[in-house]
């Protein structure tokens, strides 16, 4: 037997290569059959020089999940930092790997230009064309013509829309606010809506994206239609920053910051402060790009916008406390509910906003925070099981404003339920100056927020006021503060309340 190193015969040494390349041929064929099943794999295979990272990893088996039926959700949002590799997974690849397993799918990829989407669209086609496709997905191909039409065999085939030859399926490209009539659509895409700060702070701007959607993109979806928006964060009422406001149960949401600043992301396998990919982005790049605009650097790189005019109070300025942590130091403090009631159910309008609030020592924890929109019997059968999950004692109190309903709801909780609902005083000056008052307790350090899921949204909101769509949460931390660390409500005679003066 050859020893290894030795030369060996010419027929040992021929035999060894011929294995070697068997060897590979069997890996490469096992890899082409493994990308046709899943997209993490398809992007090593047609881009053999791709440097998949677990972030690419992480968001192409979202995408997977999402046309496969298992995400949970039809509808994903995707937020991550400018040039890290978004666009070449979602826009690009994505839809060349969803028509090679259907070719009947009917895509529509839209982004802030038409010209942008356009070049989505030659990317995709570049992909299709290649030899690499063809040999995962041999059923899925274009005409070989470049003119808008080929009268041959009927497939069309330009920059704007092309389709599947044989099935009919298509992709077709168009800008934010580009028209859709008659088109409908099983996979929308839109990638980046608005295209810099300037689009992104106006209003008008934010306005037509939000009209685009609604009264064009929606129109083209059907029962099982898929939705992907992809983006970084400019504004934090932005397109994302509304349908999270209206809708934020109906999407799965991927956050992914650019220096990791929580464990809110349970695959981010980062520590906190890492940077998400080092090799390209450094985190000395990053950290001399947040000094040089801290608020650009948390909207585009955090992914957590807050505008100018904002920052009463600094996100930084909570403190967290696990749960653990926080079960080990509470003892016989009482959990204060605090409620701020909507006018109505409907989601354009105020919801009803409810935090748990407990003084340990000379500071104030929130324990939870939460907002439904209800009505009326619903929000009085919601109230109960929430308070009782979330702390209430005999010690308890639930402190209800009387605006709105809020008057109704606490007559009903006093006379159907054991609970001991307090009638708090309409504040006579406005939320600005409240928060404002309110601000050096959050910046001394003396609000504490027990981590949880809830913790991203209250932050939002109360650092983004006054530009937030709504402020319940503000409302609700200015009575807690007052309450526990400031000047206590007192209690209101209700006989002497007039229902007509609220």
């Amino acid at each position: 037997m050859r020893e290894y190193g030795q030369a060996g015969t010419v027929d040992e040494r021929t035999m060894d290569y011929d294995m070697a390349m068997r060897e590979l041929e069997l890996e490469r064929e096992l890899h082409r059959r493994s990308a046709a099943e899943r997209f993490p794999v398809f992007l090593d295979y047609t881009m053999p020089s791709y440097s998949r990272q677990w972030f690419h990893t992480l968001i192409a088996e979202k995408c997977q999940q999402l046309i496969e039926g298992t995400l949970g959700t039809d509808r994903l949002m995707l937020f991550v930092p400018p040039q890290h590799g978004k666009s070449e997974i979602v826009s690009r690849k994505f839809p060349a790997w969803v028509l090679g397993r259907n070719p009947l799918m009917k895509i529509v990829g839209s982004s802030y230009s038409a010209d942008l989407a356009q070049q989505f669209s030659r990317s995709i086609q570049r992909t299709i064309d290649s030899p690499e496709y063809a040999s995962v997905f041999p059923n899925t191909y274009l005409n070989n013509s470049n003119v808008k039409n080929d009268a041959r065999r009927g497939w069309l085939r330009n920059v704007d829309l092309f389709e599947t030859v044989g099935f009919g399926g298509f992709y077709k490209a168009v800008g934010v606010g580009g028209s859709l009539t008659g088109t409908p659509v099983d996979l929308g895409i839109i990638d980046d809506p608005v295209k810099d700060a300037i689009e992104a702070g106006s209003q008008t701007y934010r306005d037509r994206n939000w009209d685009w959607y609604t009264d064009v993109f929606l129109t083209r979806l059907h029962n099982k239609s898929k939705q992907i928006l992809i983006m970084t964060r400019w504004h934090e009422d932005d397109l994302a920053g509304r349908l999270l406001d209206r809708e934020a149960d109906k999407w799965t949401v991927i956050r992914i910051p650019a220096i990791r600043e929580d464990l809110t992301l349970p695959e981010d396998p980062r520590e906190v402060g890492e940077a998400l990919w080092e090799e390209r982005h450094s985190l000395e790049r990053l950290t001399a790009t947040e000094q040089r605009s801290p608020r650009t650097f948390a909207a585009l790189y955090q992914q957590r916008p807050t505008v100018a005019g904002g920052n009463i109070v600094k996100r930084d300025w909570f403190k967290h406390v696990s749960p653990h942590d926080f079960k080990r130091i509470h003892s016989s403090e009482p959990v204060v509910f605090f409620l701020d009631t909507a006018y109505t159910d409907k989601t354009s309008n105020d919801p009803t906003g409810i935090i748990a609030t407990c003084k340990i020592g000379g500071d104030l924890y929130v324990t939870h925070a939460h907002k439904v929109n209800m009505k009326f019997p619903d929000l009085l059968r919601f109230i109960p099981p929430y308070v009782t999950e979330h702390g209430y004692s005999a010690s308890s109190s639930i402190r209800i404003e009387p605006k709105a309903n809020g008057l109704s709801v606490i007559d009903q909780l006093k006379e159907n339920t054991p609970f001991n609902v307090v009638c708090t005083k309409s504040p006579k000056d406005s939320k600005e100056t409240r928060l404002f008052a309110a601000s050096p307790t959050v910046e001394s350090g003396r609000v504490i927020l027990v981590d949880g899921a809830w913790n991203e949204a209250f932050e939002d909101e109360i650092c983004g006021f006054p530009s937030k769509p709504h402020d319940e949460f503000v409302d609700l931390l200015c009575y807690a503060v007052d309450y526990h660390i400031s000047n206590p409500f007192k209690p209101i005679d209700r006989k002497r309340l007039s229902r007509q003066v609220y």
